[in-house]
Order: structure tokens, then sequence, then C-alpha cells
């Protein structure tokens, strides 16, 4: 069996990128800083049973997961994941990015600081079993 994807290359691709001057490295930066989050949480979300429904959006169900834990801190984790994912799409769609280049570092240490607080989270959240209704 093939070893699976290991996402921080992402976050290391997304780095590279973020020091680069041209505006499509910059913008790419901010889409692999997201997709590294995302990729992280949804693999915490599986590892607790969590499936997404076929039809609906995965991520906003993803992020409605850590929104109705009742773990405080999922709820800081989708407060971060939820500013990451406005930019990333400002990065994919938006033809004018203001301020692209001084957001890029904020970005990339909330990308980090993400990582960090799942990594301290308990074990069992976000459990699909606890959500909050």
């Amino acid at each position: 069996m093939p070893a699976s994807f290991e996402w921080s290359g992402h976050l290391e691709l997304a780095e590279q990128l973020a020091s680069r001057a041209d505006e499509a490295s910059l913008r790419t930066a901010v889409s692999r800083a997201y997709y590294y989050v995302y990729h992280l949480a949804l693999r915490r979300a599986q590892t607790n049973e969590f499936k997404a429904l076929p039809g609906k959006g995965t991520h906003t169900q993803l992020w409605r997961l850590y929104k109705g834990s009742p773990e405080t801190a999922c709820h800081k984790l989708a407060e971060i994941a939820g500013r990451l994912k406005e930019k990333r799409e400002r990065a994919d769609y938006e033809p004018v990015f203001v301020r692209l280049r001084d957001e890029v570092p904020q970005l990339l240490e909330d990308a980090r600081d993400f990582a960090r607080r799942l990594h301290t989270l308990p074990p069992r959240f976000p459990n699909p079993s606890s959500i909050r209704q």
C-alpha cells in the first residue's frame, strides 16, 4: 500500500512561494496554506468518524463540525480556518487582492498556529457524535 501523502508539503511550498515577488506566487501561497490546514483538519475529523454527506460542500461540513464541537479549542480552529478560507477564495477568484504581500506572512503564521493547536487538541475531537445541534 502506498504511503499517505504528507500535507506539510503544502505549507513548505507556501513558504517558498511567499518569498517570491510575483503576485501569482503569493496567491498560490495563500491557497496552499489553506489546503494544508484543511487536510490536517479533515484527517483528524475522519479519524473520529467524520464522513461528509454527498451533495454538500465538504469544506462547509468540516468547519461546521469544528464550530459545533463542545470543545472550545475546536472553535478557535474553526475561526482560524475561516480566515484562511476567506483569503484563499479571494486569492483564487478575485481579480484584485489589495495588500496581498502584507497579508501573506500572517496567513502563513495562522496556518502554523492552526497546526500547533490541532496537535494539542485531545485526540477525540472533533467528534461528529458530540456536535451541538
